[in-house]
């Protein structure tokens, strides 16, 4: 009895910016009291087309529209949506229940249809329904969608956000900089300290690039050993961030006292909006550009230890 008290509790703490798009003020009025007193942060709008400016400016949780409205109908604005972002539940509402039915408001993306006039508790009956299914979806896509050893986006994740974080930075025509990271000798690692000491370092270093970037950056673990960060940056060559990331691993490792510390290799290269790329481009030239770093960094070691081997003795009277 406790227990379901507890998830009554918590579920009912739970607070969600909706957008209510009706033509009819009485309407957006009634719905936008009604979830506010449950504590939900409502905005209106009058139509599809002020509904997708809305959209374009601020995120929100759920969208509750009409179907019937000038300049753009719920049904259309349910398809827009839908394309902007697949996952976001949509309630579409109507009074014209001979012209419109649940099976077309389903087929434009909707989640929950309810028929006018209704009454404020079946409203809420269907909204929070509405609600629940998408947070149980929302578990079962994280499931697939993350990395289980580091928690981070998995490659499939990456694909998926990356192409949206590009089309926005080409409309806001903000610069981008991605990062591919290699962490160094990983099989040595597992095998001379066993793989549980390798999983630990894949673990700590993605501790370390949560702690040096913004939550709105993406970061993914694509291969084995492999890292990808897609971040906003003014620093079309890293130089800021990839000073900041190399000295919280040096702060890492010295707060671990590691017998065998995490080193990594990185490549970047910047994504510019005036010129836009793939995905799969960035990709591979952030990889050329980590394998180049790691092979001029190993060159330069290879020929100091030369150098200390050939270095003649010191001639003694």
């Amino acid at each position: 009895m406790l227990s379901s008290r507890m998830k009554k509790s918590n579920m009912e703490c739970v607070r969600y910016n909706v957008l209510v798009v009706d033509d009819e003020e009485q309407m957006r009025t009634l719905i936008s009291r009604t979830l506010s007193q449950k504590g939900h942060r409502c905005v209106t709008a009058e139509n599809g087309h002020e509904a997708l400016n809305h959209i374009r400016e601020t995120p929100f949780d759920a969208v509750i529209t009409d179907i019937v409205m000038p300049k753009m109908d719920g049904i259309t604005l349910a398809r827009e949506l839908s394309k902007y972002d697949h996952g976001l539940p949509v309630m579409v509402m109507t009074g014209y229940t001979d012209d419109y039915s649940a099976e077309t408001a389903m087929a434009s993306g909707a989640r929950e249809f309810i028929n006018k006039p209704f009454s404020v508790h079946g409203f809420m009956i269907r909204f929070d329904k509405m609600m629940r299914d998408h947070k149980r979806l929302q578990s079962l896509a994280a499931l697939s969608l993350t990395d289980d050893l580091t928690g981070l986006y998995n490659r499939r994740r990456l694909l998926v956000l990356a192409e949206q974080y590009l089309k926005l930075s080409v409309r806001t025509k903000k610069r981008l900089l991605f990062l591919f990271i290699d962490v160094d000798n990983l099989k040595w690692i597992n095998d001379q300290h066993g793989h549980l000491a390798g999983d630990q370092a894949l673990t700590d270093l993605a501790a370390v690039l949560k702690k040096t970037f913004r939550q709105s950056d993406i970061i993914a673990r694509v291969g084995g050993d492999e890292f990808v960060v897609l971040s906003e940056s003014t620093d079309a060559n890293g130089e800021t961030v990839l000073a900041r990331l190399y000295e919280n691993i040096k702060d890492e490792n010295a707060r671990k006292a590691r017998s065998c510390p995490v080193s990594i290799s990185v490549g970047t290269t910047p994504f510019d909006p005036e010129h836009p790329v793939s995905i799969d481009e960035l990709l591979s030239k952030a990889d050329a550009s980590m394998y180049y770093q790691k092979r001029k960094r190993n060159n330069s070691r290879r020929q100091s230890a030369w150098r200390q081997h050939n270095t003649p003795s010191p001639i003694r009277d």
